[in-house]
């Protein structure tokens, strides 16, 4: 099956093994924060993944790029937390094998713990094969990314070039304003996109460590909107280290939004060759996971954009050749 502007990658999308879930659950991570990914055809198990493959195949999507955030091995105590990205990412990788082409991953490291995430690291990519790492917009405590502690991450993460997926967590940015009206998905996890890319900025994170390539969700959240009030505060205030539009036109974002004015706008603000196609399944699947698709193919851009959009890109930034190549 075809349709305009051919093959699709899909960056976002995530597959929640119920045994991995589970390990979470022993290691300290409420239940209340796994159960959103359970019970949702999301599970590694033959039947889930048949039905996944099917929909790709009606989507005409060839790959989809995998990732277990929000669900990160981040529990209290540091070995346990190991221990579950360990079998998280080991699952990942031979999913990756068992499907030849229909599955790339990003790798699961157990920040806030940093030595044994500095650990896991080299064996994601030296041996598993995973194609960068998925960190989430706040951890455990509600740490930022961004915090000082975590300069070695980043070191380690640049010298291996490595693409790093930014995903929310459902926490609301820890606002009361949202969590108060159980807005913390529908507004709070855009809002934790951007917030989580402005506190890269503020500590400079993507000038400090010039290899990184940075993938972020749902269109980045409001900063497409937002991006001359943000600029502004560069140029009146020194309120960055850096122009932050300079700065975000070296990112990723992907269209898991499906908005088509929303696209545009990205796609005027960041650049097409800037945004990624993405569906964020199992949260949108079947007809709703065809429209993820189908919105790019049918939006008010130039044909080479769109095919750039859908696959073009992604081939590029996670350096894999295409097949029509």
């Amino acid at each position: 099956m075809s349709g305009p502007g051919g093959r699709a990658i899909d960056t976002h999308a995530h597959i929640y093994p119920a045994g991995y879930l589970d390990l979470l659950e022993e290691s300290g991570v409420p239940a209340a924060s796994t159960a959103i990914a359970r019970g949702i055809a999301a599970d590694s198990t033959d039947a889930d993944l048949s039905a996944r493959l099917r929909w790709m195949d009606r989507a005409n999507v060839e790959t989809q790029i995998i990732a277990v955030t929000p669900q990160s091995p981040s529990g209290p105590q540091s070995s346990s937390s190991l221990a579950a990205a360990r079998r998280i990412n080991d699952e990942y990788a031979t999913l990756v094998r068992r499907h030849p082409g229909r599955f790339l991953a990003y790798g699961a490291v157990p920040l806030p713990h940093v030595e044994e995430s500095l650990a896991e690291i080299p064996r994601l990519f030296d041996e598993l094969g995973c194609i960068g790492i998925s960190l989430t917009t706040v951890l455990p405590g509600g740490l930022s990314p961004a915090d000082k502690r975590f300069d070695p991450i980043w070191e380690a993460l640049d010298e291996r070039a490595a693409t790093v997926n930014v995903h929310p967590t459902g926490s609301g940015a820890l606002s009361p304003m949202i969590n108060s009206r159980h807005l913390e998905w529908v507004n709070g996890a855009p809002v934790e996109d951007a917030t989580a890319v402005l506190h890269l900025l503020k500590a400079d994170i993507p000038r400090r460590y010039p290899n990184l390539r940075f993938h972020i969700a749902h269109l980045g959240g409001d900063l497409p909107f937002l991006v001359q009030r943000i600029e502004d505060n560069y140029t009146d205030w020194q309120a960055f280290p850096a122009s932050p539009l300079g700065t975000l036109r070296t990112m990723w974002f992907d269209a898991a939004n499906f908005h088509e004015p929303s696209l545009r706008l990205t796609v005027e603000t960041f650049g097409a060759d800037r945004v990624l196609a993405g569906s964020d399944h199992p949260y949108f699947q079947e007809e709703k996971y065809v429209r993820a698709f189908d919105y790019i193919r049918n939006a008010r851009l130039p044909a080479e954009d769109i095919r750039a959009i859908l696959s073009g890109n992604a081939d590029s930034l996670y350096r894999v050749p295409s097949k029509e190549e």
